[in-house]
């Protein structure tokens, strides 16, 4: 028992080393231009583990292409997952970038045009609470009215109405 139990500990060993190497491969590609190659990479991983990666890549290295290669698989995928992934980039890691948050909202207007829900909804109120007001005010309003309509308790569209 004690045998099987330390090969199975060195193969899981084994296995998370290759996924290591992988994800360097993959940055490798990234960094590179070499997307289609990175793509392939990709088809061994979830969504959720690609976005995770990125993001932490990203924050340890600041590598704008990163945002890029988002976008690209998006384009390529028409995978919702990859716009929210392009989001998340510009609105975090990359937010020192200029316009960074203008192309954030850029893209949660698509996220919100292609999955109309209060998620999305809450997620386009993140411009009015940032210092640029990239949402004005009326807007604001509007979005947490509709916000309202579909949750009459919702604390995010109270508070902008309760600052009117």
């Amino acid at each position: 028992m004690l045998y099987s139990n330390n090969i199975k500990s060195i193969s899981d060993r084994i296995e998370k080393v290759g996924r290591i190497i992988l994800l360097e491969q993959l940055l490798s590609f990234i960094k590179s231009g070499k997307y289609d190659d990175a793509t392939k990479i990709c088809s061994m991983y979830t969504l959720n583990q690609l976005k995770d990666f990125l993001l932490k890549a990203a924050y340890d290295t600041s590598d704008f292409s990163l945002y890029s290669f988002a976008q690209y698989m998006f384009i390529e995928t028409d995978k919702i997952e990859w716009l929210e992934t392009a989001l998340s980039l510009v609105i975090g890691p990359f937010c020192f970038v200029d316009g960074a948050y203008s192309i954030g909202l850029f893209h949660a207007r698509q996220l919100l045009a292609r999955d109309y829900s209060i998620q999305n909804l809450e997620q386009l109120l993140f411009f009015h609470d940032i210092p640029e007001k990239l949402i004005n005010r009326d807007e604001a309003l509007e979005i947490a009215d509709r916000i309202l309509k579909f949750d009459s308790s919702n604390q995010l569209a109270l508070k902008i109405i309760r600052n009117r």
